[in-house]
């Protein structure tokens, strides 16, 4: 097989799997492992992948504006509100992290008496307006394209902060790993984590077995992956063997406090 050949079909099956290792890659073209490096290290240098310990990932295109985002898999995003709503009990301090998605799930979440703390713009503006409830919208660099604040002032808004549950939104997840674009982003959901009792992340499905840049959390450290209900079978065994995965309204929440 010729070096050019080999490359395209590298790239192939980046396309399809979004990771492989260099050893799933030398089996499926049977060529040499050391081969298969040299290979990535060209891709990689061209730009057509990113190389990672052990193997490489396709690149995945620029993240989406807020406002290129909010038309996507809109009927998704709204049902994965009825199921946020269904964990969260009257009186719980929540966080709402930044996304369309659940930008979509507010104006599903009822319950009474709510204090939400969040770092998106767009869920402030949206909490305020619509609802009476309790809001504190954390300082910190404001991402324009993103709509959100985040670094360092963002994050030590939570160190004094006791939250009853977070739900905070990824870019992509891809086994076991949580991902998103930048480590600043990660940061902010990391910290309204480690200050929240019950961690929760929601995904619409097209969302799983993707991956973006930098993972921000690992799966099996949360509480809930919150998704749709078009999620596969293969889909839902696959990650409930990391969380427990929501699919659906939750009525025996009382295990949850």
């Amino acid at each position: 097989m010729l070096k050019e050949e080999r490359q395209n079909k590298i790239i192939d099956l980046l396309e399809s799997e979004s990771f492989l290792t260099v050893s799933n890659i030398s089996t499926q073209l049977e060529v040499s492992e050391m081969t298969i490096r040299r290979d990535l290290n060209q891709l990689a240098q061209e730009s057509k992948l990113i190389k990672v310990h052990g193997g490489a990932k396709k690149i995945e295109p620029k993240e989406l504006s807020t406002s290129e985002k909010i038309n996507c898999n809109v009927s998704e995003k709204k049902e994965i509100g009825m199921f946020m709503n269904s964990l969260i009990k009257d009186d719980q301090v929540i966080y709402i992290g930044a996304g369309t998605t659940i930008f979509y799930a507010l104006s599903h979440i009822t319950k009474k008496n709510l204090y939400i703390i969040t770092n998106s713009l767009i869920a402030f503006n949206y909490i305020n307006e619509n609802t009476d409830y309790k809001v504190i919208l954390t300082g910190g660099e404001f991402n324009s394209r993103t709509e959100e604040f985040i670094g360092n002032i963002a994050e030590k808004s939570f160190k004094t902060l006791n939250i009853d549950i977070a739900f905070a939104a990824t870019n992509g997840i891809f086994d076991n790993n949580v991902t998103t674009s930048t480590s600043l982003q990660g940061g902010v959901q990391n910290a309204a984590f480690q200050s929240s009792r019950i961690k929760c992340i929601v995904a619409d499905s097209s969302k799983l077995n993707k991956s973006d840049i930098f993972t921000f959390y690992k799966l099996s450290n949360l509480d809930f992956l919150i998704t749709d209900s078009k999620i596969t079978d293969d889909d839902y065994k696959k990650y409930s063997s990391y969380t427990t995965v929501v699919k659906e309204i939750q009525h025996d929440t009382n295990r949850y406090r």
